[in-house]
């Protein structure tokens, strides 16, 4: 990815001669996070975008194939399991209904509601986008070492714990 920005040395930098007040009170540590994110995501939406999917709509197949088979939950379920906020989800849904990604069969234990369920191109699509996308990401790990990136996981585990 060719990426333009100013690197955050540089950008702590400019803080530090221009607005002094922000250099000590923006963490070096929370601006590499919000770059990385950027990164990923932007990388990952690239990956997306091939297959005409959003961020939020891959989200909803990765939700759904991490459940055991018939990879399916109700809309609550699936709000609460997912990665992202899930705004708009029924828009979400209705789009990967269309693109026969997600079926939505009856719910057994509630006749009012739909379930959500991913369909054999929904699962076979997110294979192929985990593996598109995790490449992606160990790409950009490969300057740690194995120890390292363990260090980062539990740093950031740590910082952000529920």
């Amino acid at each position: 990815m060719d990426d333009k920005r100013i690197s955050i040395k540089e950008l702590r930098q400019q803080q530090k001669q221009h607005w002094p007040e922000m250099h000590r009170a923006a963490s070096p540590a929370i601006l590499y996070i919000i770059r990385a994110a950027d990164s990923f995501m932007k990388e990952s939406g690239a990956a997306l975008h091939a297959h005409q999917l959003t961020s939020a709509e891959f989200d909803v197949l990765a939700t759904l194939r991490r459940q055991a088979p018939p990879y399916q939950l109700s809309p609550t379920e699936l709000c609460k399991a997912m990665l992202f906020s899930s705004g708009g989800l029924t828009k979400v849904l209705y789009r990967l209904q269309n693109s026969n990604l997600i079926l939505r069969p009856e719910n057994p234990n509630d006749g009012r509601s739909l379930l959500v369920q991913l369909s054999p191109e929904g699962i076979s699509l997110a294979g192929k986008l985990c593996a598109t996308i995790s490449e992606l990401h160990q790409e950009r790990l490969t300057k740690l070492s194995p120890a390292e990136q363990t260090s980062l996981t539990q740093l950031l585990e740590k910082a952000f714990a529920d």
